[in-house]
Protein backbone atom coordinates (compact mmCIF):
# COMPACT_ATOMS: atom_id res chain seq x y z
CA UNK A 1 0.00 0.00 0.00
CA UNK A 2 1.09 3.68 -1.03
CA UNK A 3 1.10 5.79 2.05
CA UNK A 4 2.50 8.96 0.32
CA UNK A 5 -0.24 11.78 0.65
CA UNK A 6 2.02 14.97 -0.63
CA UNK A 7 1.63 15.58 -4.83
CA UNK A 8 2.54 18.50 -6.91
CA UNK A 9 -0.40 20.21 -8.96
CA UNK A 10 0.13 21.21 -12.56
CA UNK A 11 -1.11 23.05 -15.16
CA UNK A 12 -2.71 25.14 -12.10
CA UNK A 13 -4.32 28.14 -14.01
CA UNK A 14 -2.31 31.51 -13.96
CA UNK A 15 -4.67 33.51 -12.48
CA UNK A 16 -5.58 31.19 -9.57
CA UNK A 17 -5.43 32.00 -5.80
CA UNK A 18 -4.50 30.06 -3.57
CA UNK A 19 -7.63 30.33 -1.68
CA UNK A 20 -8.86 29.80 -5.24
CA UNK A 21 -7.65 26.32 -4.87
CA UNK A 22 -8.30 25.22 -1.35
CA UNK A 23 -11.61 25.97 -2.49
CA UNK A 24 -11.32 23.88 -5.32
CA UNK A 25 -9.95 21.18 -3.06
CA UNK A 26 -12.57 21.32 -0.63
CA UNK A 27 -15.47 20.96 -3.27
CA UNK A 28 -14.22 17.88 -3.54
CA UNK A 29 -12.64 16.54 -0.53
CA UNK A 30 -13.63 19.14 2.52
CA UNK A 31 -10.72 19.45 5.36
CA UNK A 32 -8.35 17.01 3.78
CA UNK A 33 -5.60 18.55 3.78
CA UNK A 34 -2.82 20.72 5.99
CA UNK A 35 -0.49 22.41 3.74
CA UNK A 36 -0.97 24.35 0.63
CA UNK A 37 1.58 26.10 -1.37
CA UNK A 38 0.90 27.87 -4.87
CA UNK A 39 4.09 29.04 -6.23
CA UNK A 40 3.75 32.97 -7.35
CA UNK A 41 5.89 35.05 -9.54
CA UNK A 42 6.38 37.92 -7.44
CA UNK A 43 7.07 40.42 -10.46
CA UNK A 44 3.78 39.50 -12.09
CA UNK A 45 1.70 38.69 -8.99
CA UNK A 46 0.66 35.63 -11.05
CA UNK A 47 1.15 31.89 -10.03
CA UNK A 48 3.57 30.07 -12.26
CA UNK A 49 0.74 26.83 -12.34
CA UNK A 50 2.30 24.56 -9.83
CA UNK A 51 1.27 23.99 -6.35
CA UNK A 52 2.07 21.57 -3.47
CA UNK A 53 -0.79 20.22 -1.58
CA UNK A 54 -0.33 17.75 1.37
CA UNK A 55 -3.87 15.72 1.85
CA UNK A 56 -4.38 14.50 5.36
CA UNK A 57 -4.90 11.00 4.24
CA UNK A 58 -4.60 8.64 1.14
CA UNK A 59 -7.86 8.19 0.94
CA UNK A 60 -8.84 11.75 0.87
CA UNK A 61 -5.53 12.04 -1.96
CA UNK A 62 -6.94 9.47 -4.18
CA UNK A 63 -10.71 10.49 -3.81
CA UNK A 64 -9.51 14.02 -5.00
CA UNK A 65 -7.58 12.41 -7.94
CA UNK A 66 -10.41 10.38 -9.09
CA UNK A 67 -12.27 13.31 -9.83
CA UNK A 68 -10.08 16.02 -11.00
CA UNK A 69 -6.57 14.13 -12.51
CA UNK A 70 -6.77 14.41 -16.16
CA UNK A 71 -9.70 16.83 -16.09
CA UNK A 72 -9.90 20.56 -17.10
CA UNK A 73 -10.24 23.66 -14.42
CA UNK A 74 -12.52 25.11 -16.32
CA UNK A 75 -11.85 28.29 -14.82
CA UNK A 76 -10.24 31.66 -15.77
CA UNK A 77 -10.68 30.46 -19.48
CA UNK A 78 -7.86 28.26 -19.28
CA UNK A 79 -7.59 25.08 -21.43
CA UNK A 80 -5.52 23.28 -18.92
CA UNK A 81 -5.63 19.75 -17.21
CA UNK A 82 -5.07 19.14 -14.19
CA UNK A 83 -1.93 16.72 -13.83
CA UNK A 84 -0.20 15.47 -10.60
CA UNK A 85 2.65 13.63 -9.58
CA UNK A 86 4.00 12.64 -5.93
CA UNK A 87 6.45 15.36 -4.51
CA UNK A 88 10.18 14.79 -3.23
CA UNK A 89 8.83 15.60 0.21
CA UNK A 90 6.13 14.00 2.23
CA UNK A 91 4.15 14.86 4.81
CA UNK A 92 3.47 18.66 6.46
CA UNK A 93 6.64 18.56 8.66
CA UNK A 94 8.77 17.93 5.38
CA UNK A 95 7.46 20.56 4.02
CA UNK A 96 7.37 23.35 6.65
CA UNK A 97 10.91 22.08 7.16
CA UNK A 98 11.60 22.41 3.21
CA UNK A 99 10.08 26.15 3.07
CA UNK A 100 10.53 27.89 6.35
CA UNK A 101 13.67 29.30 5.07
CA UNK A 102 12.22 30.02 1.79
CA UNK A 103 12.85 33.64 0.42
CA UNK A 104 8.87 33.56 0.32
CA UNK A 105 8.61 33.71 4.12
CA UNK A 106 10.55 37.57 3.27
CA UNK A 107 7.68 38.50 1.13
CA UNK A 108 3.84 40.14 1.96
CA UNK A 109 2.04 38.00 4.25
CA UNK A 110 -0.72 37.41 1.95
CA UNK A 111 2.39 35.49 0.26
Amino acid sequence: LDTRTTVMLKNVPNKMSDSDLRKYISDVVPNAFDFVYLRFDFNSSANVGYAFVNFVDVADLLTFAKAKLGVKWNMFCSEKVLQMSYANFQGKEALVEKFKNSCVMEMQDEW
